[in-house]
């Protein structure tokens, strides 16, 4: 049964940008990438199809004349018989024999035909000629470019960042730098990954350590007119880093710790928040956590699971529960020694508090992490220090010598951090044998590492070039970023169950039961069911979403999906044979946006990935994501900017988005053993969630049990409400962890924030057909200088060149042009597999990419003109499902627009807008 409600007011929406914004920049010159390149052979392989495509047009003729020479002389079988074999061998482009033409006679082909054929002969010569030539021309390119890339395992910043992200690697590069003649298969897999990070590094904007850097960039109103302003410092201090901990080593040493009955007996404890006491069982919100002990895993994160737990209540319990009121925290053994009496044994209410321990009703607040601490590695040590025991004394010793090899990191040679990174490991394999768990290995990440680019002066923008020719696109399309969230439904069915179950206007006061009761009643089942969703079926067109309780809202986001998918057919039916740009007008967005519902909330946050194209007079700014807003981009690095007060700065933007009676809260997300999660405090408040330990000042806390669940009728809107602050809480998660990876309780609290996920695949749903077993190109998708979508190419990989038996090198690389030739790609593009064969994407009870479906492996830089990018590209799509997508490199690499002494650098923009509504509705 369908509910109507008033409709809320019509409200309009500001989009506000903040002050500052991101730049990220590739760590090698785009350079790099053309040192690697194979200009001679590729010169050649041009050569070969130029010579390849003359005698092929050529061939056609001269066949269709020895066609009529042939009908000519019926009468001479031999010369008949010759003639037919000369044009099989014309048609195939073999030497026929004879191949001088002058022993084929004039009168018998006409002395055209015979020219013709002198002139193909010729030709022909010249083509086998260049064939021969190739396998010497790329055995002494491949030798040189083999020279270059080993030259490129010593640059610091490149092999800096190895040592951090792949350890194995930095462990077999010598071997291969040593090495000479053939490769070994070994040593081939050691070049591969030495090119995939030399690619990645001179070519793309992933922070990780130096292969890219990240700079603090500022709106200005000074008038430079400048989309981007940035001038590098040059020398060997170009770069500025801090390193830090991983977290994980933490983690696992307190687990540790934990698993041990004696050290337990010395821990303080507490009873975690949230607890009640009703009908003589105590019920709190149990959380457990499973740790990986995998040491060779990249990246090592527990496992945490939340659910309503109950305990029959007595009066151990009671005398416990009275032992910690008001938080108080006691040593494990003392509240034995405490509770003990003749009728209760000192070693059964040791072994009953330590249940109580491992079940998660007693906590260990000095165990616990600070994520917003400035240095949570001093703070952990701190912390053990305060245990007051000789073994967390050790312990503590152990984390302040791993705590200052990390943070001395940055500043050594890359010898220096190999040394630096060997001392954190023996010290945490020290600590984990100090502790009786040697068989425990350390963590294979030892510690990240963010560097900022040292410039000249500010990096700046100018506000009002932005404001004309940037930001009204970006809100255009912000606008419209409803239709594609997909967290946006999970917020939708959440207020539908509250609704269903408590009724317009209703209230909850008890959030934990409402969270539990929504996760296990609906929740579980309803996200297991989304994730297994065909969002498109076999013809590619959309396919509605389950409307739970029927929700006017759903119905209209499915209805502006496929009005998106409409509008898409009809002007791709427009567009000319062969256009490589489709056009969105202004109404495309305008019209689409009007049909997005005005009860969704008071805020729409996002943040864009842009990359500036510096096309002459033309400047095009190029959309690669669309991620959350609320600073949750900038408050990842606010620790490598603390001199210019980024902290400062997002707390203040944050204040200017709160809305009237509204207060913002994060929510932690139960992971603090990951630094994934840090960041510094810029909310005024924070939700602290069982099992929780807050940092904070009191005031600043807001505790589970004084949140309410309250629908308001008027604006249909499902809010949270502090009853002691008497305002609406509006949590904010700031960090990178997917919601699905977060406890089930902060899943279900987070259908409360303002978390976007959202792409414009705007080919979804849409008539263009998808590949089969072939290729399939798409135009770019722009919006005035915005675009949208780059052109791509879906392609099946079996429709790729492969490699026959006893084909050497320069043959299989002349196929590889050939086949781009053929299809008339650009030289350099990004490649992505969708799925894997080992993982078919298609596989039962899982959905088919759509067409336009953005696929969830980082691209791979390749240039056509680069053996060795070809032999990457060749490798990854043996290893693709059942698709590969091809995208263009836009900005091209002459469009980037951050150029210096150094050489060209890929840059990529963050940029914030946040949608505010100007009334109660949207």
């Amino acid at each position: 049964m369908t509910v109507s409600l008033p409709a809320p007011p019509a409200t309009a929406v500001s989009w506000r940008t903040p002050e500052v914004f991101m730049l990220r920049t590739a760590g090698l010159p785009i350079e790099v990438a053309d040192r690697l390149a194979f200009p001679r052979s590729a010169e050649w392989a041009r050569r070969v199809l130029d010579l390849e495509e003359r005698l092929r047009t050529g061939g056609r003729e001269l066949a269709d004349a020895l066609e009529t020479a042939v009908a000519r002389n019926l009468t001479d079988d031999r010369l008949r018989q010759r003639l037919i074999r000369l044009r099989r061998d014309v048609f195939n482009l073999r030497p026929p024999r004879p191949a001088d033409p002058a022993q084929w006679p004039v009168e018998a082909l006409g002395a055209r035909t015979h020219a013709d054929l002198a002139r193909w002969l010729e030709t022909l010569a010249a083509y086998h000629r260049e064939l021969a030539a190739g396998p010497a021309v790329l055995a002494d390119e491949l030798a040189r470019r083999r020279e270059v890339l080993r030259g490129l395992a010593d640059d610091p910043d490149l092999r800096g960042g190895i040592l951090l992200a792949s350890p194995s690697l930095d462990r077999y590069l010598p071997g291969y730098l040593a090495g000479t003649g053939p490769l070994g298969k070994r040593a081939r897999r050691v070049e591969r990954s030495l090119l995939e990070y030399a690619y990645r590094t001179a070519t793309k904007t992933s922070p990780f350590s130096r292969l890219t850097t990240v700079n603090l960039g500022t709106f200005t109103d000074a008038g430079t007119g400048s989309l981007l302003h940035v001038v590098p410092a040059g020398g060997a201090a170009a770069k500025r880093a801090r390193a830090r901990l991983n977290l994980a080593a933490l983690g696992r040493l307190s687990a540790i710790v934990l698993a041990d009955e004696t050290l337990r007996a010395d821990l303080p404890v507490t009873v975690t928040s949230g607890w009640r006491i009703s009908h003589g069982r105590l019920r709190y919100l149990r959380r457990r956590r499973t740790s990986s002990e995998d040491g060779d895993a990249a990246i090592t994160l527990e496992s945490i699971h939340e659910s309503l737990f109950v305990l029959p209540t007595g009066r151990v319990l009671h005398d416990i529960l009275a032992a910690l009121d008001g938080g108080r925290v006691r040593r494990l053994a003392d509240l034995v020694t405490e509770l003990t009496t003749d009728a209760r044994p000192a070693d059964e209410i040791a072994q009953y508090l330590h249940h109580l321990l491992r079940v998660g009703l007693l906590v260990v607040p000095n165990l616990h992490l600070d994520i917003h601490a400035e240095d949570p590695v001093e703070e952990y040590r701190v912390a053990l220090r305060r245990i007051g025991r000789e073994w967390a004394d050790r312990l503590a010793a152990r984390v302040d010598a791993a705590n200052r090899l990390a943070s001395g990191f940055p500043d050594l040679d890359v010898d220096g951090r190999r040394r630096a990174l060997d001392g954190i490991r023996d010290e945490l394999v020290a600590a984990h044998g100090e502790l009786g768990r040697p068989d425990v290995p350390a963590p294979r990440t030892l510690l990240y590492e963010d560097a900022t680019l040292r410039t000249g002066a500010p990096v700046t923008a100018d506000r009002a070039r932005w404001e004309r020719d940037v930001l009204p696109g970006l809100r255009a399309l912000a606008a419209v970023m409803p239709v594609f969230d997909v967290n946006l439904p999970r917020r939708l069915a959440t207020r539908g169950f509250f609704r269903a179950r408590y009724g317009d206007g209703g209230r909850c006061d008890d959030v934990l039961t409402f969270a539990h009761e929504f996760q296990q009643d609906f929740f579980e089942h309803y996200t297991g069911r989304m994730m297994r969703r065909r969002a498109f079926d076999a013809e590619n067109r959309y396919v509605r979403q389950e409307n739970w309780f029927r929700q006017e809202e759903i119905t209209a986001l499915d209805d502006a999906r496929i009005e998106v998918a409409r509008r898409m057919n009809e002007a791709y039916r427009r567009l000319p044979s062969g256009a490589e740009e489709l056009v969105l007008d202004e109404s495309f967005l305008t019209d689409v946006a009007a049909m997005v519902p005005r009860t969704l909330g008071t805020l729409d946050p996002r943040s864009f990935f842009l990359q500036l194209a510096d096309q002459g007079g033309r400047h095009r700014v190029v959309v690669n994501r669309i991620y959350s807003g609320m600073t949750l981009l900038f408050s990842r690095f606010a620790h490598l900017f603390a001199e210019e007060d980024l902290a400062g700065t997002l707390r203040a933007e944050l204040a200017r988005l709160q809305p009237p009676g509204a207060v913002l809260a994060e929510l932690k997300g139960g992971y603090d053993a990951t630094n994934l999660n840090l960041h510094p405090a810029v909310t005024p408040y924070e939700l602290v969630c069982p099992g929780e330990i807050s940092f904070r000042p009191e005031a600043e806390q807001i505790h589970m049990d004084d949140l309410s669940v309250v629908h308001d009728p008027v604006a249909d809107r499902l809010l949270l409400r502090s009853r002691r602050l008497d305002a609406e809480v509006i949590p904010v998660y700031l960090g990178f962890l997917l919601p699905m990876a977060l406890p089930e309780v902060q899943q279900v609290l987070l259908t409360f924030a303002y978390l976007g996920m959202a792409q414009p695949d705007l080919w979804a749903g849409t008539e263009v057909p998808l590949p089969g077993r072939g290729i399939v190109g798409y135009p770019r998708v722009v919006h005035g200088d915005l675009v949208l979508q780059r052109r791509m190419w879906k392609l099946h990989p079996d429709c790729l060149p492969t490699r026959t038996p006893g084909q050497g090198d320069a043959d299989w690389f002349l196929a590889w042009q050939r086949w781009r030739r053929e299809h008339d790609l650009p030289r350099r593009v990004f490649a992505t597999p969708e799925g894997t064969r080992l993982a078919p994407a298609e596989k039962e009870g899982t959905a088919p990419a759509a067409a336009g479906a953005r696929p969830d492996h980082k691209p791979l830089y390749v240039d056509f003109d680069s053996h060795f990018s070809v032999q990457l590209l060749d490798t990854t799509a043996r290893a693709a499902g059942s698709r590969l997508v091809l995208t263009e490199m836009l900005p091209g690499r002459d469009e980037q627009v951050l150029r210096a002494a150094s050489g060209t650098y890929v840059t990529e923009l963050t940029v914030e807008l946040n949608g505010v509504a100007d009334g109660s509705g949207r």
